[in-house]
């Protein structure tokens, strides 16, 4: 009787403890998140972008938050391109692409998810969260008088690449879809994550926790994926993802590692494969802007090894905005137009069928 007592506390206390681990884990990643406009590599929204491409704000519910909505070059009716951000990020992180479509004739709507920058909320609570966010963002613009009458054309990075498919499960009007370093789904993600922080077997022991952690979130919609989407839909869908993606895992987590499940015979595919540019974050960029890129990354790493391994590390502001104020913005930053020819070449060639 005793040693069955004594088994049952410790099954209570390791089960305990793995929701813990678990909850906290869910807790870090996905906390509110602004970005900081001072401390980014990247240009954002400034006085200048705001002169060339002005955008209205504009505001609509997901779940019981209030998402921000930015829709830029009004004056353009080839389409509407629906933007969905990375994570820990936000559309004005993604300007060179947005730009560029502007630029060939499209009205882009970009918006913040659920706790991120000018949207409400203090969890983004898991990876279902960007599917479900744009399908408020879907829902909003076919409510609106005006963006309801234009064709739709879905596209996003990584979390965002996630969303722009696996939204094509919902029955919405869309006439393309391109993923970049999209995943397919958010456990083996998360999954991925775990394994990378804790190793293989600590990780793989929090697989039940989280998927329980999920369906208590997000209910039916915990298991959503991309290839469902995919196939439901039908429509031309682009596919891109680079082969040495440290993120978005190229022979496991992303999208592209499961065409063969893929039915949809309307799907192309592009992987990127030109070093240094082959990996989640630099395909948008020219190979030299993606080696000072890395550079000034590197040297960002050894500065974070001095103030431990949290989650995240914190780095001193003032250290952070010297080391920043340093980056060669305009070398950093040097799209790759070849990629960006190739999606909005996509789009054309979708809306004319």
């Amino acid at each position: 009787m005793i040693f069955l007592i004594i088994a049952l506390v410790i099954i209570l206390l390791f089960i305990a403890v793995c929701s813990w681990i678990t909850w906290f884990m869910f807790k870090v990643t996905y906390r509110r998140m602004s970005v900081d406009n001072e401390d980014n590599l990247l240009y954002l929204y400034d006085e200048k972008t705001r002169a060339a491409y002005p955008r209205r704000q504009i505001s609509f519910p997901s779940g019981g938050e209030t998402l921000a909505g930015y829709i830029y070059g009004e004056e353009n009716d080839k389409a509407l391109a629906v933007f969905s951000h990375g994570i820990f990020s936000g559309p004005d992180e993604y300007l060179p692409i947005i730009t560029y479509m502007i630029d060939h004739g499209y009205r882009v709507f970009a918006y913040d998810y659920t706790a991120y920058n000018n949207s409400t909320g203090q969890s983004a609570h898991g990876l279902p969260q960007s599917a479900l966010d744009l399908h408020a963002a879907l829902t909003y613009i076919e409510s609106d008088p005006e963006l309801s009458k234009m064709k739709k054309v879905t596209f996003g990075h990584s979390w965002g690449g996630f969303a722009s498919v696996a939204v094509l499960n919902f029955d919405h009007d869309v006439a393309a879809a391109c993923a970049m370093s999209g995943f397919n789904d958010g456990h083996t993600v998360s999954m991925e994550a775990s394994v990378g922080m804790m190793g293989p077997f600590l990780g793989n022991i929090l697989s039940p926790f989280i998927s329980v952690l999920d369906r208590i979130r997000f209910g039916r919609y915990a298991t959503i994926n991309a290839v469902d989407g995919i196939n439901k839909s039908g429509i031309p869908v682009l596919i891109t993802h680079a082969d040495r993606d440290e993120v978005i895992t190229y022979d496991n987590a992303s999208i592209i590692c499961h065409r063969a499940e893929i039915t949809n015979p309307n799907v192309e595919y592009v992987t990127i494969t030109e070093e240094p540019r082959n990996n989640h974050n630099d395909f948008f960029l020219t190979c030299e802007s993606a080696a000072a890129t890395q550079e000034f990354r590197r040297g960002y790493a050894e500065i974070e090894k001095k103030y431990g391994k949290g989650m995240p590390v914190e780095v001193p502001r003032q250290i952070r905005h010297e080391y920043y104020s340093k980056a060669d913005k305009e070398l950093c930053n040097r799209p790759s137009i070849e990629y960006f020819e190739t999606v909005c070449g996509f789009f054309d060639r979708a809306l004319e069928k």
